[in-house]
């Protein structure tokens, strides 16, 4: 009879055990949805930057990212054309990565600002690497 009540017991607290670890995944996941429902929200804004450019001074862009997960990106290449150039699309966001449809290169989300990647999404090396941000301006 004792064992009986301690395969009982047992059973009783694996179920109890498995219904904590069951809910932790929910929190989890839970949470993982708010953060990144906070990190969209708080990415929505106005973006300049004056990139790096080869054979001008420096490509001026402004990056606008919608609520409603558009974008607008503008850029002119200073000291070689007054021409406007415009791109628009759905953009995304994925492991703190932004991406932008149409566009090859993707940026690191970090506070107030976006950092260029490699069109192999890593960090850019070298020289010029701290000029490839566009920080918040709205």
């Amino acid at each position: 009879m004792r064992v009986f009540l301690y395969i009982l017991l047992f059973l009783e607290l694996g179920a109890l055990a498995l219904g904590c670890v069951n809910n932790q995944k929910k929190v989890s996941a839970k949470d993982s949805s708010e953060t990144m429902e906070s990190l969209t929200a708080n990415i929505v804004g106005l973006y300049f930057g004056q990139l790096p450019c080869v054979d001008c001074e420096s490509i001026n862009t402004h990056l606008e990212l919608h609520r409603d997960h558009t974008y607008t990106l503008r850029y002119m290449y200073e000291g070689k054309s007054d021409d406007l150039f415009v791109k628009e699309g759905k953009w995304d966001i994925k492991d703190d990565k932004l991406s932008l449809k149409g566009v090859d290169y993707q940026y690191r989300v970090e506070r107030d600002k976006l950092v260029q990647l490699d069109l192999t999404g890593n960090e850019i090396k070298g020289d010029l690497a701290d000029q490839y941000i566009l920080g918040r301006i709205e």
